[in-house]
């Protein structure tokens, strides 16, 4: 036996219930047959009233309701013809729209009466708002049934206007007033005729006026007058961010471009940067310095062509992409839309949406950009986007080579410091309804908190401890009751009893716990996040099998997995050459906090060193920290993030720094108190960074009778 069926059921007669015969499973009732249901019931002067009065509201309501007398005489010509009862249907299921009160009203009538009186009012009402529009607008085809057109002809349908419903007229007007291009409102016209000859039970009815609405709702001539005043962007954007210069600066000179052409086409900035840095909040300062209505659309995680371009109507719950969407929602053609975490979407199953993008972003096809929903042009050429990202290496080149790219470097332990007191206490203190006056936090307590309880490039972790400072203090005003007499002195010692333990240690206690050891050298490396101090461990591998030459730990990518390798052949030529006898060796090498994955072209010269003082049983000069990738000849290659590597190494007390020589030009970016505390060294060759890493400098590299190499056998 089938599991679904499907139960058809057709009303006979009206019925009413009679005396009960049983309660038990069910109540069951004897049913009498309302009789006579076909005609009106009453003395001949009251059947005389309602049949006058329903003929006269009718030919009211036909006089204004359609467009020649031919189809007026001809619909009097039927109704004389059949019985009342079917010229009451008759309009019931073609022009009265009844609500689900008026349908249940009409269930329960127990005479005509009842449902001739319902139609009469309607068709009173109807005829006054018919007077209040055109004729031209509301012309439909109503068709006749064919038990209702014997005698006229077999005439099927008769040309006769259709009334519109409140909801229809208002959809009507603001598809008059939404200023769409003359292409585009003669098909949305299209629309509205069929929806308007459409029965509103019709399953498509709902999606088709969803449709209508909502692209006669979007902004097609709506936009915001940009304010262009460049003393004004820098006020804004000096209020809002600290330091930053390069960045802003490059934000006014896009908006000088503009005040000399407002209508020249600007380019798409990307900011990339650490988290916490302010990639959002600029950008809501670019928007509110140029009066411009911002909206964010977050791209984390999209795998689905769709979600950009919008899904077909045929679907099962259609709806436009996120373009679409956050103009519609911005009320306005011209608002700044953020593309916010740009490198996070990915290729799925149902599409690239990268792909997608380009169509947006491009200002040769944007003017007419299409959404699969709406399937008609929008020019999204006046948008102006701008886009955000951790890292450029993971956003597509044809979507970079789109954009202009602005990085934003993470901010050092004294801009943090400024932050804080300038922005943030003040902000929080502000959402906290906490004034200045009642809480001071001394800027040993915030240095405190930046070196043990955060370890980031931004300042978004900062912002949280200095919440939860308010937090503790909003409890103990509550508690006591003492929000007005109390001043509170938050010192770096009360932090134990609020953040609780340290998280971080300053001093890198795996740092100092690899120096003056063999095997070890300590590396800088960038991440998303900011920059890190990489310790690179080596040690020999005794083993017969050929693939254990190499074993690479700690979550290692492809490229240090090459760098090794890179390493490896350029000690065996660099032995060769000093006359140093080395035919083969396998190790080991292994990256600490595994639980962490690493990759990246700026390790091999890191790992020579380790692999260097493996071999020849010498361990390197303490607390030096070096990047900077190898060619097989030797030559140093310039890497990037310099500025947070750097930083990072000075937060871990690293007093010695070696870097590529095609990196100097990153160290303006490092601020002066910074570079005066270190001692970084530039380099063209490993042959350099081995003289100053080892005891003894390369003579003692270069010396075969100073050290016995031992050989692992394979």
């Amino acid at each position: 036996m089938p599991k679904d069926f499907v139960l058809v059921t057709e009303g006979i007669c009206r019925f009413k219930l009679d005396e009960k015969i049983s309660e038990d499973p069910l109540q069951i009732n004897k049913v009498i047959t309302i009789e006579n249901f076909k005609t009106l019931q009453g003395d001949e002067k009251t059947i005389h009233e309602l049949n006058t009065e329903f003929n006269k509201v009718v030919n009211d309501f036909l006089t204004y309701s359609e467009p020649g007398i031919f189809a007026r005489d001809t619909l009097k010509m039927l109704f004389n013809k059949i019985p009342l009862y079917q010229t009451v249907d008759f309009y019931l299921k073609n022009f009265v729209r009844l609500t689900p009160a008026d349908a249940y009203e009409i269930l329960r009538a127990t005479s005509l009466n009842n449902i001739l009186k319902f139609v009469t009012d309607w068709l009173k009402r109807e005829t006054i708002n018919e007077n209040k529009y055109s004729k031209s607008e509301k012309t439909g085809l109503i068709p006749i049934p064919s038990t209702l057109t014997n005698g006229i002809g077999g005439n099927r349908s008769i040309l006769l206007k259709k009334p519109m419903s409140q909801e229809l007229n208002q959809l009507q007007a603001t598809i008059r007033e939404s200023g769409m291009p003359n292409p585009i409102h003669k098909v949305i016209m299209e629309q509205f005729k069929r929806l308007h000859e459409m029965s509103t039970s019709n399953p498509d009815y709902s999606v088709l006026i969803n449709y209508v609405s909502y692209v006669t709702n979007l902004p097609w001539n709506k936009y915001t007058n940009e304010t262009l005043d460049l003393e004004k962007a820098k006020n804004v954007l000096k209020s809002n961010h600290y330091g930053m210069e390069k960045v802003k600066n490059r934000i006014l000179q896009f908006i000088a471009v503009k005040i000399l052409n407002p209508d020249r086409r600007g380019p798409i900035l990307c900011f990339i940067g650490p988290p916490g840095v302010g990639k959002t909040s600029i950008a809501k300062a670019i928007a509110s310095s140029l009066n411009r209505t911002f909206k964010r659309i977050s791209l984390g995680g999209i795998n689905h062509y769709s979600d950009i371009k919008g899904h077909r109507r045929t679907y099962v719950g259609a709806m436009p992409g996120c373009i679409i969407q956050a103009i519609h929602q911005a009320k306005t053609n011209n608002p700044i839309i953020l593309l916010d975490e740009i490198d996070k979407m990915y290729k799925g199953a149902s599409g690239d949406p990268a792909a997608a993008l380009l169509e947006v972003l491009d200002p040769e096809q944007n003017s007419t950009f299409v959404d699969s929903y709406i399937n008609l042009p929008f020019d999204v050429s006046q948008v102006m986007f701008i886009s955000t990202a951790n890292s450029a290496d993971n956003i597509p080149q044809t979507l970079r080579d789109r954009m202009e790219i602005i990085y934003l470097e993470g901010y050092t332990q004294e801009e943090k410091m400024q932050i804080a007191e300038i922005y943030l206490i003040p902000k929080i203190l502000k959402d906290h309804n906490m004034n200045e006056l009642q809480i001071t936090i001394c800027k040993d307590t915030i240095k405190y908190i930046i070196q043990k309880y955060t370890n980031e490039s931004g300042v978004r972790e900062l912002q949280r401890k200095l919440e939860v400072i308010c937090h503790y203090i909003a409890v103990d005003i509550v508690e006591n009751g003492d929000k007005k007499l109390k001043n509170y002195v938050i010192t770096p010692e009360l932090l134990l009893n609020i953040l609780d333990s340290e998280l971080y240690n300053a001093k890198n206690t795996l740092v100092e716990e690899s120096c003056n050891r063999i095997g070890v050298a300590i590396g800088m490396a960038w991440s998303p996040v900011g920059g890190m101090v990489q310790v690179i461990e080596a040690t020999k591998l005794y083993s017969s099998n050929e693939k254990d030459r190499l074993v690479l730990t700690g979550l290692a990518g492809q490229t240090l997995k090459e760098s090794v390798l890179i390493a490896q052949h350029w000690i065996q030529s660099f032995v060769k050459k000093n006359e140093v006898s080395i035919q083969d060796f396998c190790v080991h090498v292994h990256l600490p906090t595994g639980g962490i994955k690493k990759d990246g072209p700026s390790a091999g010269m890191t790992i020579v060193c380790a692999l260097i003082s493996l071999f020849w049983k010498i361990p390197l000069r303490p607390m030096i920290a070096m990047t900077g990738e190898i060619s097989l000849n030797g030559h140093v290659l310039p890497v990037g993030g310099v500025k947070e590597k750097i930083l990072a190494a000075h937060n871990s007390n690293i007093k010695t720094v070696i870097i590529p020589e095609l990196n100097m030009k990153d160290l303006k970016k490092i601020p002066n108190n910074i570079r005066e505390d270190l001692n970084i060294i530039p380099v063209k060759h490993l042959e350099e960074v081995l003289d100053i890493v080892i005891p003894g400098g390369l003579a003692i590299l270069q010396n075969p009778s100073f050290t016995t190499m031992e050989i692992c056998k394979i």
